[in-house]
C-alpha cells in the first residue's frame, strides 16, 4: 500500500520540487534544517462509505417503486372520470368498492412484497406527483374511517401515509429528487 501512495505523489512532488530548483526568489524557500515528517495514510472514512451505501439503497428503492406512480395515476384518472358519471353516492361508493377489490387482486402480491423503506419512498412519492398525502387519497375515495385505519396498520410498522415529500428540509427528499431527475425523468 505504500508503494502505491509513493507512486501517487512522485509527479506532484517532482513538478514542485523543479519549481523551487528555479524559482528566483530563492530566501522563500530557503531551509538549514531537515525536518522528518511522520507518515500519513490517506483512507477513506467509515461515515463516507456509509453514506454511499444508504444512497445506493435509496436509489434502488426509488426506481423499484416509482413505476407504480403511473399505475397509480391511471387507476385515479379511470376513477374520477367514470365517478363523474354516476350521480347517486350510493352506486359511487359500491363503484369504489369494487374498484378497490380488482386494485387489490392485481397489485396486492406486488405491494406485499415492498419492504417498509420502500413503502414510504412510495408514499413520498405519491405525494411528490399528486401533492395529496395517502391519507388523503385514502379519505377521498373510502372515508375517514377507513383511512384513520390504514394509518393506524402503518403507524404500528414505523410507517407513516401522512408523510409528505419536502425536499427543502428533509435530506432524504433531496435525495429522491436528485435519483428521479438523473435516473428517471430523462
Amino acid at each position: 500500500m505504500f508503494v502505491n501512495i509513493k507512486n501517487k505523489y512522485i509527479l506532484p512532488i517532482w513538478i514542485i520540487g523543479s519549481f523551487l530548483l528555479f524559482s528566483q526568489n530563492e530566501t522563500l524557500f530557503h531551509v538549514d534544517e531537515n525536518i522528518i515528517l511522520d507518515e500519513v495514510l490517506l483512507k477513506e472514512s467509515s461515515s463516507d462509505i456509509e453514506a454511499k451505501l444508504n444512497y445506493l439503497k435509496l436509489k434502488y428503492r426509488v426506481l423499484k417503486v416509482y413505476p407504480y406512480l403511473d399505475s397509480i395515476s391511471n387507476i385515479m384518472n379511470i376513477v374520477n372520470n367514470d365517478l363523474n358519471d354516476f350521480e347517486k353516492k350510493r352506486i359511487s361508493r359500491r363503484y369504489i368498492r369494487k374498484a378497490q377489490k380488482k386494485i387489490i387482486h392485481d397489485f396486492g402480491a406486488a405491494i406485499k412484497d415492498l419492504t417498509r423503506k420502500e413503502g414510504v419512498v412510495l408514499s413520498k412519492l405519491v405525494h411528490r406527483k399528486f401533492n395529496l398525502t395517502v391519507y388523503d387519497i385514502i379519505s377521498t375515495y373510502r372515508g375517514n374511517v377507513h383511512a384513520f385505519f390504514w394509518q393506524r396498520l402503518s403507524r404500528l410498522y414505523d410507517g407513516n401515509l401522512k408523510s409528505k415529500f419536502d425536499p427543502k428540509n428533509n435530506n432524504e427528499d433531496i435525495l429522491i429528487e436528485y435519483i428521479i431527475s438523473e435516473y428517471v425523468e430523462e
